[in-house]
């Protein structure tokens, strides 16, 4: 009995001992899942939302539209990659956002390019034995260091950084742009609302690239005139529109504008100076409403068009 009576004692402690247990290891779950909800989600940053409005021409360049002209662009603008360097990372490219102006007669540009960026590659590729310097920038009411990458030489200088994972930056204001994105990327990530300082209409117009190369002049003389070959003064209030590659022809773009005018007078005179000036038909062009004009089908060899983008 007396055993039976210390055996049911020492099953009756157990029991305890596990319940209590039991609800220990529950609540140290809870307050941990509770400490890690206080813990905020970084807000995803859109390549769009970092180009400042202080260019004259905007451009998205998907990588499934022109892959080439991608390499093209980043050869350019960064010189010193090696061709193996420069293809691991266009390989890692989405999409290609530029802003680019002319400033007494020198080519001025943001970029800013989204995809899978190889962020720990780039102190091994950016050293200072190819030319390369960098800095450490924190952002004013920050407390994040972003990697700053910067060469200049009598050919050539740039600015380059890589804020995330996602992005890649390089060109003009880069730490302006270094700081929008610290701001941004603290907000809400529940915001979804597209923050741009270009105007919403044109940073959803370049956002919606997919499969085609997309871009809008808002000082548009000079686009007008590598593209026809003539000065027309059309008053001009914008040019935009679509370029995708001639499947016939691959070094050939097909490209579809739409022109804004800033005075409908000109618009009738507009449509049959630029028809002509395209080589087109009447029926590639058609006027809506009272001030735009839309031409559909220009043939255009594509190192005409790239003299727009490429210094």
């Amino acid at each position: 009995m007396i055993k039976n009576g210390v055996y049911s004692l020492k099953k009756h402690n157990n029991c305890i001992f596990q319940k209590f247990y039991v609800i220990f290891v529950f609540c140290l779950i809870t307050v941990f899942v509770a400490g890690c909800k206080t813990v905020p989600a970084a807000r995803t940053v859109s390549a769009v939302e970092l180009l400042d409005d202080e260019s004259t021409f905007y451009i998205a360049i998907p990588s499934k539209a022109d892959s080439d002209l991608i390499q093209k662009i980043i050869k350019s603008y960064v010189p010193t990659l090696s061709d193996s360097n420069m293809k691991m990372i266009c390989d890692k490219i989405d999409t290609v956002y530029c802003g680019i102006s002319n400033k007494k007669n020198q080519m001025d540009f943001q970029c800013v390019i989204s995809g899978n960026i190889p962020v720990n590659m780039m102190p091994k590729i950016l050293t200072k034995k190819n030319g390369w310097n960098s800095a450490k920038i924190v952002p004013q009411d920050s407390a994040t260091q972003y990697n700053l990458y910067s060469i200049s030489n009598e050919n050539f200088s740039i600015d380059m950084s890589f804020p995330s994972t996602n992005l890649a930056i390089l060109g003009r204001d880069v730490p302006k742009m270094l700081s929008r994105f610290d701001f941004l990327s603290k907000l809400p990530s529940d915001d979804f609302e597209i923050n741009t300082i270009i105007d919403k209409n044109l940073a959803d117009f370049l956002n919606g690239a997919e499969n085609e190369i997309r871009f809008c002049a808002n000082k548009p003389q000079s686009f007008l005139t590598i593209l026809t070959g003539a000065k027309l003064d059309l008053k001009l209030k914008e040019v935009s529109g679509v370029f995708v590659q001639d499947e016939k022809h691959e070094n050939q773009y097909i490209l579809d504008l739409r022109f804004l005018f800033k005075n409908e007078k000109y618009l009738k005179a507009g449509k049959t100076l630029l028809t002509l000036a395209f080589g087109l038909t009447n029926s590639q062009s058609v006027i809506i409403g009272t001030d735009e004009l839309q031409i559909n089908g220009i043939k255009l060899d594509k190192n005409q068009l790239i003299k727009l983008f490429l210094p």
